[in-house]
């Protein structure tokens, strides 16, 4: 039972952090936009990272992650693709998108933050990854000692099965 609890705790606290991140870059102007992009490849980038946005706003996770998988493809190592990478780990982390995968979360965090270093998402992008790390021990934990209550329990009616054959 009170797994269950700490559990639910988690996620609320995860899900807030990301609330906060998405409700701080909707008010952030967007750097991206306003950077002038010569070449066709690079605006389209910037189209599907919009594209990308608005899925995520309306809750369509899978078209969201396609959206930003096209401007990882498109725009090769050039802006905006520290931005896509963050969309992507976020995504993923997502406790109410039912395709989340904190493992891949954490893969794409970590990619961002080792090839764009100076990216202006770096912090956020820490954040995150020792967010899910601290989550994924903690499930870990709760998945233990749920084990040791259920072998507890088992070990509880095998006494009480002793003392009932006593009895009699």
């Amino acid at each position: 039972m009170g797994g269950k609890q700490s559990g639910r705790r988690k996620q609320i606290y995860l899900c807030v952090a990301i609330l906060i991140f998405l409700s701080l870059s909707a008010c952030a102007p967007n750097r991206m936009m306003s950077t002038k992009m010569v070449d066709v490849t690079g605006e389209e980038a910037l189209a599907h990272l919009t594209q990308g946005r608005q899925f995520l706003a309306r809750g369509d996770y899978r078209n969201a992650l396609k959206e930003n998988e096209k401007v990882l493809s498109l725009a090769g190592r050039n802006t905006p693709v520290d931005e896509a990478l963050f969309y992507v780990g976020l995504i993923h982390a997502l406790p109410v998108n039912p395709a989340r995968n904190y493992g891949k979360s954490v893969v794409v965090f970590k990619r961002l933050i080792k090839e764009y270093p100076g990216s202006s998402l770096i912090e956020q992008a820490k954040a995150m990854v020792d967010l899910l790390q601290e989550n994924d021990t903690l499930n870990r934990r709760v998945d233990r000692l749920n084990n040791m209550i259920d072998e507890l329990k088992k070990v509880d009616i095998g006494v009480d099965q002793k003392k009932r054959e006593q009895i009699k």
